[in-house]
């Protein structure tokens, strides 16, 4: 995984650090208890057919989709706009919460991220 950190504070992330085996599906989301103009926190966790898990959350200022550890951070990075991670992201996840009775507020979330998102 390559992360670029030269904008201090905004790491980015522009590519999968190992592209998903499909099916993909959601093993977990769900709502941090922080606070924030989006409502607070939200993750999602995906994992593919070879148990991969491939946590993602929305920022809570901002709603972007970003991807990595929400909890220790040092991993997290927001998704470079128009890159291949993003594309893919943005666009596996809104299949995934289309579906997803369980959890309506994904669906919201992913489609309000989806404004930050140049070709969406």
């Amino acid at each position: 995984m390559s992360i670029d950190t030269s904008v201090p504070g905004y790491p980015e992330l522009s590519d999968w650090p190992t592209a998903p085996a499909p099916p993909v599906h959601i093993s977990n989301s769900g709502r941090l208890r922080d606070s924030g103009p989006q409502g607070g926190t939200y993750y999602v966790d995906l994992v593919d057919s070879r148990g991969t898990l491939y946590p993602f959350f929305f920022d809570r200022f901002l709603g972007r989709l970003c991807y990595g550890s929400y909890e220790s951070q040092s991993d997290a990075a927001f998704l470079r706009r128009g890159s291949r991670i993003e594309e893919e992201a943005v666009s596996l996840i809104e299949g995934l919460a289309a579906n997803n009775v369980q959890d309506p507020e994904l669906l919201k979330r992913i489609r309000h991220a989806k404004t930050w998102v140049p070709y969406a």
